[in-house]
């Protein structure tokens, strides 16, 4: 019975999770995100639902019923196979403060699968296998330039693509002290596009179409440590740091420069390819990054923690060019509390999460933009831990976040919901009984 339980939730999770998949490719077009056309575009939520509940505080943090990518030296506390899926459905409202204007946009896209998996019987030693996106490009922009001696000049910019990361990780240590890396392959591609056309009654100007498109990926690496101190009875202070150095991943560029017209149906017509080039080999440089956290914990009560992370964007390079981007940096702090593990009631078995994120953005215009976000999260058991050896649960966060700056016109606001799977047994054991 158990198993036929355990199968049928395996099957929904992956249902929900392909279906997202599919719902991220057809809502993509209602998405515009004007700073997402810099750099690799908008970095997405980067840890489990689990620690985006408490504002994001993943790097000193680990359990035994979610896998922290974050920080792969949590997988050495690994003691059940545990399966790991999340999805995300974001709103994200773009308010102009001249001329006033407001865009609303919303997308449903899967955050990661993962499935971590202890290697031995005596613990501190786990794997963890999974897959999830790294960042977005999504934006259509239209502008208006009036040229000097000249008429206006109208440019239509639109961008979409994104990275990913498939990756295998491991961590192996002690009962106090644990490392961790993860490795593996991170790909993604940049498709921009950019249309000219003179804003002229008399003169009839040809239309210019330049595009690039850019299929990139390569190797990467980080690293990690977690050291846990007992300083009081079931209370412990947890410190972790992780890091990884620049990556430079092998690229192959499609350029093309044309004259166009639009026919009848508002299509575009090609009438001349001044300029077309295929396959030309380059690179793309992604940045080192460094992070530091540390935490309290009453073991199977409450925990609060605090992480700094930075991401050194200045160093990042498309063949060889920089872009308007600089080192940002973001301090997260939050918590969780379960009134009672062991009680009757379901709601004192909830764990409820709370946090908060603030730092500044990656992109480099006007004085700099500033991001900050409050969120809130849930894990609800499916079943009493008890009973069996499955320790399945879904985790829920809310998140409301904002980024711009004083001299920015545009004010990038965002809810994201996030839910997560994370089914956990002890499986891959012989059965003693049939």
């Amino acid at each position: 019975m158990h198993s036929v339980r355990r199968i049928t939730i395996c099957k929904l999770a992956l249902c929900v999770y392909v279906l997202g998949l599919t719902t991220s490719f057809q809502l993509e077009a209602q998405e515009n995100s004007p700073y997402s056309r810099y750099g690799l575009g908008d970095p997405l939520a980067s840890m489990n639902i689990v620690n985006r509940g408490m504002g994001g505080m993943s790097i000193p943090y680990h359990d035994l019923q979610s896998v922290n990518f974050v920080n792969p030296a949590s997988y050495a506390q690994l003691k059940i196979t545990t399966f790991d899926i999340g999805l995300d459905l974001n709103t994200r409202t773009l308010i102009q403060k001249q001329p006033s204007s407001k865009y609303n946009a919303a997308y449903l896209i899967p955050s990661y699968m993962q499935l971590g998996f202890p290697l031995s019987r005596s613990g501190h030693w786990g794997m963890v296998l999974g897959l999830r996106p790294l960042t977005r490009i999504n934006y259509d922009l239209i502008s208006r330039v009036k040229l000097q001696d000249l008429d206006s000049i109208g440019y239509h910019y639109k961008g979409n693509g994104g990275t990913y990361q498939a990756f295998v990780g491991m961590g192996f240590g002690t009962k106090n002290l644990n490392f961790g890396f993860n490795t593996g392959y991170q790909f993604g591609n940049k498709e921009y596009t950019t249309q000219a056309v003179f804003l002229n009654d008399t003169v009839n100007y040809k239309k210019s179409n330049s595009s690039d498109t850019t299929r990139f990926g390569g190797i990467f690496i980080n690293g990690s440590i977690q050291y846990s101190i007992n300083i009081g009875k079931n209370l412990f202070l947890r410190l972790g740091v992780n890091g990884g150095l620049k990556s430079d991943l092998k690229a192959l560029r499609d350029i093309t420069r044309q004259t166009f017209n639009f026919n009848t149906s508002g299509g575009v017509l090609v009438l001349d390819s001044v300029y077309r080039q295929t396959a030309e080999k380059g690179t793309v440089v992604t940045p080192a990054h460094f992070g530091a956290g540390f935490l309290l914990e009453k073991e199977d009560s409450w925990l609060f923690g605090v992480d700094f992370t930075t991401t050194k964007w200045s160093q990042y390079r498309y063949y060889g060019q920089s872009e308007q981007l600089k080192d940002n940096w973001t301090i997260r702090m939050g918590g969780q509390f379960t009134p009672d593990l062991n009680a009757q009631s379901y709601w004192s078995r909830v764990t409820y999460r709370a946090g908060l994120s603030y730092g500044t953005d990656l992109v480099a215009i006007n004085d700099g933009l500033k991001q900050y976000a409050i969120s809130f999260g849930t894990r609800l058991p499916v079943r009493r831990n008890f009973y069996t050896n499955q320790y399945t649960s879904i985790n829920t966060s809310f998140e409301f976040g904002s980024r711009t700056s004083p001299s920015s016109n545009i004010r990038d606001n965002f809810f994201r919901l996030s839910l997560g799977f994370s089914l956990s047994d002890l499986w891959f054991q012989k059965r003693k009984y049939d």
